[in-house]
């Protein structure tokens, strides 16, 4: 298992969102709103610069139709 600063985490998080959102097509307006987070909090996730609440991060799975634990899998 790889050990990650909580900065680190919050950046391989936020790299793992926007490649599942890009790859599903899915437009940074859209997503924030299917995903029921303001369309600036979601750059911020994206970019790592923040670290999203689990209720989130189940918003964010749920938006991109799939289950918490496949977003944060191999992380």
């Amino acid at each position: 298992m790889q050990s990650y600063t909580p900065e680190e985490l919050s950046k391989k998080v936020g790299e793992r969102i926007k490649a599942l959102r890009v790859e599903r097509g899915i437009t940074t307006r859209d997503f924030a709103d299917m995903a029921n987070i303001s369309h600036s909090y979601r750059h911020e996730i994206e970019s790592g610069s923040v670290n999203p609440s689990l209720s989130t991060l189940y918003s964010i799975a749920m938006a991109l139709k799939m289950q918490i634990s496949d977003l944060l899998k191999d992380i």
